[in-house]
């Protein structure tokens, strides 16, 4: 079964607790962000509004429960909330989960205890608030290459779907060029310079295909420039969309609209059918749009952001 998102669910109407709090979802926000800025596990606002998917329309208004514990006898009254964010930060707030944006406020790390492992998974916490226990190493290999080693480390199975994913499109494309890797994730997991999320074990940057291979590729990304290899970067896109089926295939994938725009342009006239069309990207939707496995994201058109689900047994 295809991984789908049902815009009927949005309008759930799950009871929450007395307490809990109405919040309109901004652009760029999922469920994940805003459990997170509320102090709340994702679980429960996917509960509190009867969604089984952390994307939803932006101007959709969810249901947060009151997720503090409770206040203990004569404790004092809190402090005076801060002024709340303006609409610019919270868009800039919610970008950096995927972006790493340097506007971000710091916030201190949480010291992640073996006794975190939700096992027998690798992977803990959120890609943006998270670690990773046993985590694998990317090993070198035929056809890609790891852009930086210290930073090559995800879940087995991302690691897994990744190789497998390369070979498949070089048995396909026997001449294509070395792809570039870009960052999975630390050894232990945990925030690494340039990115917010990348932090357990879930993400990875994945270059693309050039007709000639740019100068300077695969130690950095390149563009999606008119040299792009339409051909062997679908059959990269569509290798890792078909994952998508299985309990820890992908989740989503981050790709510029415009870019998007090309390849469907370039697989609708080679005759794939729309249903895959539809199912893979957002395109030509809008860039708001919920639907597609791959959705737009500002800085994202020199690579693939891909994030695949947690591994749960």
């Amino acid at each position: 079964m295809r991984l789908a998102w049902s815009i009927a669910a949005l309008l759930a109407t799950a009871a929450g607790p007395a307490a809990a709090e109405r919040y309109t979802v901004k652009r760029g926000e999922t469920l994940e962000h805003v459990a997170q800025t509320h102090g709340c596990p994702t679980k429960r606002v996917l509960a509190a509004n009867g969604l089984d998917t952390t994307l939803v329309r932006p101007g959709t208004v969810v249901t947060v429960p009151d997720c503090r514990p409770p206040k203990p006898a004569g404790a004092k009254a809190p402090p005076p909330a801060a002024p709340p964010d303006s609409e610019d930060d919270k868009a800039r707030q919610a970008l950096a989960v995927i972006d790493g944006a340097t506007w971000v406020q710091p916030r201190a790390p949480r010291k992640w205890t073996t006794s975190d492992t939700p096992e027998p998974s690798d992977s803990i916490g959120e890609p943006w608030n998270g670690a990773l226990f046993g985590g694998e190493a990317m090993p070198s290999g035929e056809g890609y290459e790891i852009r930086r080693p210290n930073r090559s480390y995800g879940a087995p199975h991302v690691v897994d779907h990744l190789r497998h994913v390369i070979a498949e499109v070089r048995a396909l494309y026997p001449a294509v060029h070395t792809l570039a890797i870009g960052d999975l994730s630390a050894k232990q997991g945990g925030k690494i310079g340039g990115h917010v999320s990348h932090q357990s074990g879930l993400d990875v940057d994945v270059g693309l295909y050039f007709k000639h291979q740019p100068k300077g590729y695969p130690d950095s990304f390149a563009p999606a420039s008119d040299d792009l290899d339409l051909e062997a970067t679908w059959a990269l896109l569509t290798a890792l969309g078909r994952t998508a089926d299985l309990d820890t295939g992908v989740h989503i994938i981050f790709f510029d609209y415009d870019a998007q725009g090309r390849l469907y342009k370039w697989a609708k006239a080679h005759g794939t059918p729309a249903e895959d069309l539809d199912f893979l990207l957002q395109y030509p939707r809008g860039k708001d749009a919920t639907e597609g496995l791959v959705r737009h994201w500002p800085h994202h058109g020199d690579h693939f952001h891909v994030r695949f689900k947690p591994k749960r047994d």
